[in-house]
């Protein structure tokens, strides 16, 4: 009962929308018995993974807002819940299951965020690149992403981009999660390196891990773009397609 409890206790006062859409998650996630295959960040297998070498790895830069600063800082705090997670074969990981809820109690600052299409400044924010960069890992890897949700509309221009359109996955604590599957045959970990510029996520194993191509078609429409997810498996003659992600024209670009 204890773990029970724990799945539906938030960690701080949140506002009762946000308490009522986590507990609604966690208890779908009982019911289907989904938290019983989520990775859990134990010690033990962190110590493990930690030995293991990088097979695929994505850089990119953070950007130079008023917010970046913040931005690391966050980013920093939910690093190291997520730094060398071990998640084995079948296992499912969950972004907001590993780090948790984004409060100013444990140390989260205010940062810029994209909600409902508008630049915000809110606690928690910029973790979205971690969440995107996790994703590209993801494909990249050859997991299964059982769960992302793409932003609504596309800021930045080609300029100022720090990943590919497409390659996004925003989150928001009780309601978006990034969640994939390891349907490799062996464990896999993520590590991630915060620089002064630059974050850079990889994904080791014990074995050799072959990325697969990963490409993003993007189709100009009247009110956005279009953008299609390709996944070329190593040795496969043609690449599968993922899905299809629609954006926005914002007001104004990043």
């Amino acid at each position: 009962m204890k773990r029970w409890t724990e799945l539906l206790r938030p960690l701080v006062p949140v506002p009762a929308r946000v308490w009522v859409a986590a507990s609604r998650r966690a208890l779908r996630d009982l019911r289907s018995g989904t938290w019983r295959m989520m990775a859990t960040g134990a010690e033990r297998f962190r110590a493990e993974a930690r030995e293991w070498p990088a097979h695929v790895s994505v850089s990119q830069p953070l950007g130079h807002s008023a917010h970046v600063e913040s931005k690391k800082h966050n980013l920093a705090l939910a690093i190291r819940e997520l730094q060398d997670v071990r998640v084995g074969p079948e296992e499912l990981f969950s972004f907001w299951k590993l780090v948790g809820q984004p409060t100013k109690r444990r140390g989260f600052v205010p940062g810029r965020n994209l909600v409902q299409g508008r630049l915000e400044v809110s606690v928690g924010g910029g973790l979205c690149q971690l969440s995107g960069l996790t994703y590209l890992l993801a494909l990249s890897s050859g997991l299964w992403v059982t769960e992302r949700h793409a932003h609504s509309v596309d800021i930045y221009t080609e300029q100022t981009r720090f990943a590919p359109l497409g390659a996004d996955a925003t989150v928001a604590y009780g309601y978006k999660d990034l969640r994939f599957r390891n349907v490799i045959p062996f464990p896999i970990a993520l590590r991630f390196e915060l620089g002064t510029d630059t974050l850079t996520g990889s994904v080791c194993a014990p074995l050799p891990l072959e990325p697969c191509a990963v490409e993003f078609s993007i189709e100009e429409e009247a009110d956005g773009r279009q953008v299609t997810t390709w996944v070329r498996r190593p040795g496969a003659m043609e690449p599968d397609c993922l899905g299809v992600s629609r954006y926005g024209k914002p007001a104004q670009a990043a």
